[in-house]
This record gives structure tokens, C-alpha cells and sequence, in this order.
């Protein structure tokens, strides 16, 4: 089984946490938000990629970017906010 919301233990989450309290950003749009950006543009060779702080978030740029309109689409209408 998958384990869910366990964060992977890696070796470098110290040096980052420490990093971040130096930068004073703790929330998104920060310093590391620039490098997931880079990182994911880079991988899949993109022009662009817009990073959200969670599932929600994205469900609602997915659905502003494509122009659905409140009613469209079930599965998203919920999420939308106009």
C-alpha cells in the first residue's frame, strides 16, 4: 500500500527548512516555488508551469484557464467561485 500524506525523507528537508527561515517565505511564490517552476518546465519541456497550493486551487485555474462557465462541467462547479 501506498502510505498517504507520509512526506518522503530524503536528507536534505533540514538545509531547507533552514533556507526558507533565512529567505523569511514560508508560503508559496517563494524562492522555492521559482525552482519546482524551473524544475517542471525543464522535465517536460514547457513553456510554462503554474504551481498551486492545493487540489482545489488548481481545480478552479483548470477551469478558469479552459473558460468553463458555472454549470458546465459538474465535476468542477462545485470548486468554482464567481
Amino acid at each position: 500500500m501506498i502510505p498517504y500524506n507520509v512526506p518522503a525523507i530524503v536528507g536534505t528537508e533540514i538545509k531547507y527548512v533552514e533556507e526558507a527561515i533565512k529567505l523569511n517565505k514560508f508560503s508559496g511564490d517563494g524562492a522555492f516555488t521559482s525552482k519546482c517552476s524551473l524544475w517542471f518546465r525543464n522535465k517536460f519541456d514547457a513553456s510554462n508551469a503554474l504551481l498551486t497550493t492545493s487540489c482545489t486551487h488548481a481545480l478552479e485555474m483548470a477551469a478558469i484557464l479552459a473558460d468553463i462557465q458555472l454549470g458546465e462541467a459538474s465535476g468542477l462547479c462545485n470548486t468554482i467561485k464567481h
